[in-house]
């Protein structure tokens, strides 16, 4: 009778814990998130939106994505507003607030060096010591550009700004990673007139879909990593990345 009501005990158990980090339709997990050209454009466009809402369906889970500034979608997360942060990437955290990370990365954001043709191609953060570099606020850069001070940084409040200080000459380089920097510079009709070596970006940084601390954030990040693995594998992943 006791061996009888042990093995019921623990059982109910093991129920309690998975259903406690089981993540039913009745839960709405909040994902917090910002603008990035072509990759968040709103709640409901761009690459990572709707890689992040496939994932989702996929894993049966009730999501709420929300997109601000860039300021204001950490200050949510860290203050636990949100569940979830994406495109999260380490230079967003300080050390021993490391948030809970999906073991598959979202993309690793390539930063390349873009110059106006004619002048020397860029290859490495070495070349841009005693040059004016435009960088773009709200976008994480690797430290050893951003903590070298050899270079001076000269930073704008989007793409479309440094790309006209560029063309004009008040800066010598633009860090950007390649899909926003391009963008960027077709809007402005300027594609002819600048150049950079695609196969060399100057840094690299991962980026993935972080986690509040907590048991149930790493159950979460557990079921996101798996979905996404399986997603890169069947080719899903590279169709909505490719668009």
């Amino acid at each position: 009778m006791k061996k009888k009501f042990y093995y019921s005990f623990v059982s109910l158990i093991i129920l309690c814990l998975f259903n406690s980090y089981s993540f039913g339709e009745d839960k709405v997990i909040k994902f917090g998130t910002f603008p990035v050209p072509q990759l968040v454009l709103d709640e409901n466009h761009g690459n990572f939106i709707e890689l992040t809402r496939t994932i989702a369906e996929r894993a049966h889970l009730h999501i709420e994505i929300t997109v601000t500034p860039t300021k204001r979608a950490l200050f949510n997360f860290g203050e636990k507003k949100n569940d979830v942060l994406f495109p999260a990437v380490d230079q967003f955290f300080s050390p021993g607030n490391e948030p809970v990370k999906t073991d598959e990365l979202i993309f690793i954001k390539k930063d390349y060096a873009f110059t106006r043709k004619g002048e020397p191609l860029l290859k490495t953060i070495k070349e841009l010591e005693g040059k004016r570099v435009g960088i773009t606020l709200g976008y994480p850069y690797a430290k050893k550009l951003t903590e070298n001070h050899l270079i001076e940084l000269d930073m704008a409040k989007n793409d479309e700004i440094n790309v006209l200080k560029l063309i004009a000459k008040r800066i010598d380089v633009f860090v950007v990673e390649e899909v926003s920097g391009l963008k960027a510079f077709q809007s402005k009709g300027v594609t002819d007139k600048i150049q950079y070596d695609s196969s060399a970006p100057i840094s690299e940084i991962d980026v993935y879909y972080a986690f509040q601390n907590t048991e149930e954030g790493k159950k979460l990040a557990e079921i996101i990593s798996k979905v996404l693995g399986e997603m890169k594998k069947d080719g899903t992943y590279s169709t909505i990345m490719s668009k």
